[in-house]
Parts: structure tokens; C-alpha cells; sequence
């Protein structure tokens, strides 16, 4: 449950991992309170930006920019611990 390494695994600091997740937050939180007025009001287009699809391609695009830096941190501690 609780996972004390997560900073570490993510190489980001605790400043750097707050905005990177409000972020995110913010973003969903718009969508989610898009999506119902446009489904009663289905005449009021959704903003291009928090369409499902550029919400899903957002959500993906971050994740791999988290697998990346992860992927550099674990080449980080390879290369210490030679």
C-alpha cells in the first residue's frame, strides 16, 4: 500500500511530483466536468483539448514520460553502483 521508494522510482522530488500530479488532477477534473454538460446540453461542443481521445492521448503521453524518467533513473543506479 504505502510505497516510501515511489520519488526515487520516479526520479522526481516531492515539489516536482506535486505539480506533476495536480496536473493531471486539474486536467481530469475538467473533463469530468465537461463531459455531463455536454451530455445535457449535448448542443455545446466540448472543448477539443478534454475530448475523451485528447484526454486519453494526454494521460498516455504522461505515463510515458514517468516510465522514461524511471527508466533513467534505474540506468542511474546501474551506473553507481560499478
Amino acid at each position: 500500500m504505502f510505497n516510501f521508494n515511489h520519488l526515487k522510482e520516479v526520479d522526481q522530488n516531492y515539489f516536482q511530483h506535486i505539480c506533476f500530479a495536480i496536473t493531471i488532477s486539474i486536467r481530469l477534473s475538467l473533463t469530468v466536468l465537461l463531459l455531463p454538460v455536454h451530455a445535457l446540453l449535448p448542443f455545446i461542443k466540448m472543448p477539443q483539448k478534454f475530448n475523451i481521445e485528447k484526454t486519453s492521448n494526454y494521460l498516455f503521453d504522461k505515463d510515458n514520460e514517468v516510465r522514461v524518467r524511471m527508466m533513467m533513473a534505474m540506468d542511474k543506479n546501474v551506473s553507481n553502483t560499478k
